[in-house]
């Protein structure tokens, strides 16, 4: 029975967690049911007595699938009535559907239970890369090929509806067929298929490093010139963001002042000390996987301490950056916070300081910056103005636009 939205509003994390776990598994004991019935009537063959010419059919039309879950269905539940064990991993929640239905051409008598337990607790692309090493695909040749220009939109006047009629729902836009998704999958254990579109200038440049590259890559191997600008680039970022393989300066291990940089030699220790991930761990000990979109975080708060120091730094993703600022400031007061006021952005506007506003802003922000801006940024602005202002009596004094920044 479906509680309504107040009763689960009432319940506690802890408890929330727990009823969705609880009903996680029994979603997995009924999918495992599932897929024993629909095996048991694609065997008597039950969907011609409903007027359905094909399983599938049967699924998609009387069952209300999509096709795609009518698919990978009927795939395991053909398979599971030769591999028993397949409903069980389902059961257990070993193997989720889909991996299921990946592993189907791969699995024989002598093999699927080993197999299933490589792949128990694997992502789609763990799997993939499973069945990548069970059965290893061919290099596929390089190249680069101009996509077809997308036709120009026909122009065709629409008939007037009638009283009453509902207006059409508009379809895709034309071409939008030829649109492709990025694909990186795996071919073998060690080698991976990469597509996707790029530009001209994309193409261009490529090109151009081929050229530079002939006395080290003589050959212009597209991937090897990749992954040599990919080694740069990933250096790079690391130099600028996390202050790795800069040069190394003695520098004090803790800082206290007003300025919320953090200095170099700081940024390097956090990031290696925690190996560039998200260091939050839930109750369970479970550490958070996230290595992109890291940020420093003062674990107790900057614009309480003014103090930068390695073992009160830590990395966290964006999201669990910004639920350590819930947990410490409130989640109402966060949201205020985060949400710039309009009528300080119109301030900002008025007096032509508009781009004094960071655009970070609109992204979301940490309350305590509030005090750190309004006391460097905005104090070194206000006392620019009044020594102006003590030069021009006659001119009048602009607001201070006082702005959140990130933390």
């Amino acid at each position: 029975m479906m509680k309504p939205s107040s009763a689960l509003e009432s319940l506690s994390s802890a408890d929330l967690l727990s009823a969705t776990r609880e009903l996680v598994q029994k979603s997995r004991g009924l999918e495992a049911e599932l897929l024993l019935h629909l095996g048991e009537v694609d065997e008597r063959k039950h969907y011609l007595e409903c007027a359905f010419p094909s399983m599938f059919a049967f699924c998609v039309e009387e069952l209300g699938f999509s096709e795609d879950a009518a698919y990978a269905r009927i795939t395991v539940a053909r398979a599971a009535r030769r591999l028993p064990a397949m409903v069980e991993a389902v059961r257990s929640g070993q193997v989720h559907l889909t991996g299921l239905r990946m592993l189907v051409p791969h699995l024989t008598d002598q093999n699927h239970r080993e197999v299933l337990a490589q792949a128990a607790g694997k992502s789609k692309r763990g799997v993939e890369e499973l069945v990548a090493r069970l059965s290893p695909q061919p290099a596929i040749p390089a190249l680069i090929r101009k996509l077809p220009e997308l036709p120009a939109p026909a122009t065709v006047r629409s008939a007037p509806l009638a009283a009453g009629e509902l207006s059409p729902i508009a379809g895709p836009p034309p071409g939008a067929a030829l649109a492709r998704r990025a694909v990186l999958a795996p071919l073998t254990e060690e080698t991976f298929k990469v597509q996707f579109t790029a530009s001209r200038a994309f193409r261009d440049k490529l090109r151009q490093a081929q050229d530079l590259l002939r006395h080290r890559v003589p050959d212009g191997d597209m991937a090897a010139v990749l992954e040599r600008a990919l080694d740069l680039l990933m250096e790079d970022v690391k130099k600028e963001r996390f202050a790795v393989g800069r040069k190394v300066r003695q520098a004090p291990k803790e800082e206290v002042g007003s300025s919320r940089h953090i200095p170099d030699a700081i940024k390097r220790a956090v990031y290696e000390r925690d190996g560039g991930r998200c260091t939050f761990v839930d109750e369970r000990g479970r550490r958070c996987g996230e290595i992109g979109a890291l940020e420093f975080d003062h674990v107790d708060g900057f614009a309480r301490t003014h103090r930068h120091d390695v073992d009160g730094i830590r990395p966290l993703c964006r999201a669990h950056n910004q639920h350590a600022a819930d947990q410490v400031y409130g989640r109402t007061f966060m949201e205020r916070a985060r949400a710039p006021p309009e009528s300080v952005l119109n301030s900002c506007r008025e007096w032509g300081d508009a781009e004094l506003v960071p655009a970070r802003v609109l992204r979301g922000t940490r309350p305590e910056s509030v005090c750190g801006y309004a006391n460097a940024a905005s104090g070194r602005r206000r006392a620019s103005r009044l020594s102006r202002h003590a030069a021009k009596p006659q001119a009048a004094a602009k607001p201070s636009c006082v702005m959140p920044l990130a933390r």
